[in-house]
């Protein structure tokens, strides 16, 4: 009578937990689908970080190069205490802001989170080092860290753009570590240029686009 009763009581969750996982099966391309289509729209979106720090950091680095080296002034490394605590202000109030508008916070959005503070805390750091061991040799640092960002960005989203982004910052890292501070600067400004600006406006365009349909 207890076999009996086991037979029956089992079959049928069996019958049914088969019935769901063909339904699963069936949704999941669907789901991968939205995962995706949701992936682009957030990558779209995220240009205005990209050309935020892009322009920044391409504004500080030439600002820091023209002061060191035309103007000859002892305050070339002003830009950066300046133009970074801006940006980072800027960027705070566009998250915020974003947050109240974006309700629904997705897998990818968390992923990417987490990749760029890693990698702003690492450039902080970096920074603090280069700072009392010097700057020549933190900045060779500082391109792996930007390009280390944009690799694992333009990799998750199959955006090619970032990836040779990500590769223009790593060769130029490599560079930087042959040259004195000054070109050392020319070549930060060369990488935020082809691995953000540029990037970030096909991101905008792409954005746009894809909304104008």
């Amino acid at each position: 009578m207890q076999s009996i009763y086991k037979t029956t009581y089992t079959q049928p969750n069996f019958l049914v937990m088969e019935t769901k996982i063909n339904f699963s099966e069936e949704e999941s391309f669907r789901l991968i689908n939205e995962m995706i289509n949701t992936a682009k729209h957030s990558l779209a979106d995220n240009s205005f970080h990209y050309l935020l720090w892009g322009w920044l950091v391409f504004i500080a680095s030439m600002s820091n190069y023209l002061l060191l080296t035309v103007f000859y002034s002892p305050y070339n490394w002003l830009p950066w205490p300046i133009l970074m605590p801006l940006g980072a202000v800027i960027a705070v109030i566009y998250v915020v802001r974003e947050k109240r508008e974006k309700k629904v916070k997705t897998y990818v959005d968390r992923f990417l989170g987490y990749t760029w503070t890693s990698v702003m805390a690492g450039i902080f750091l970096t920074a603090v080092i280069g700072s009392r061991f010097g700057l020549t040799s933190a900045y060779p640092v500082l391109l792996i860290l930007y390009g280390t960002g944009l690799y694992i960005s333009g990799k998750a989203f199959n955006f090619v753009p970032l990836v040779i982004g990500s590769l223009g910052c790593w060769v130029c890292a490599v560079v930087a570590c042959y040259v004195s501070f000054d070109i050392q600067l020319v070549l930060l400004g060369l990488a935020v240029l082809t691995g953000y600006i540029i990037p970030g406006y096909i991101l905008k365009l792409k954005y746009k686009h894809e909304h104008a349909q």
